[in-house]
Order: structure tokens, then sequence, then C-alpha cells
């Protein structure tokens, strides 16, 4: 596993995120980590949030799964082709 910055994982957000800046700048979501797994070419996000918004409106773009358990939720999606792993830490309102 190699680790990413905040940088790449904004990045990779976007295309499935358009409130990412919006959310980002009033500290909505928080990055804590993140890992692309080069064997199988997945990205694993681990985030801090309590609001999100994701959106799959391209062709490239497909939410798979979600899953919540004790205030964490885990999503799969696929954001401009890219296969990613998003685990929300969700914080209180």
């Amino acid at each position: 596993m190699k680790l990413i910055d905040e940088e790449v994982a904004w990045r990779l957000l976007k295309p499935v995120c358009r409130e990412l800046d919006e959310l980002i700048k009033r500290g909505n979501l928080q990055f804590i980590s993140g890992y692309h797994n080069e064997k199988d070419g997945i990205y694993i996000l681990k985030l801090r949030s309590n609001h999100l918004h994701f959106a799959s409106r391209g062709l490239r773009d497909s939410i798979g799964d979600v899953a919540y358990e004790e205030g964490n939720m885990r999503i799969g999606l696929r954001s401009g082709g890219i296969p990613l792993n998003v685990s929300v830490q969700i914080l209180p309102v």
C-alpha cells in the first residue's frame, strides 16, 4: 500500500462530489488518510464528516454500495473510472 496525500484524495473525489470545495472550506469534510493498493488499483480514503453529498453524474462514475455501522460509513464507488473505498467517520452536527 502506498500512502497518498490530501491533494490526491480531493482530486479523486471531485467527480462525485461537486460540493467538495465548499465542504472542505466550511470544515464539514476532513481528510484523515489515504492509500493506493497498487496490486488491485483501488484507492482507500479515510475521512471525517458531518455532511456528505456524493452523486454519480458521468459515465465513468458510479456508487456501488454503502454500509453504515455505529458512526462509520463505507462507500464503494468509481470516480472518473477510478475505484475508491471511502470510509467516513460521521461527526455529530
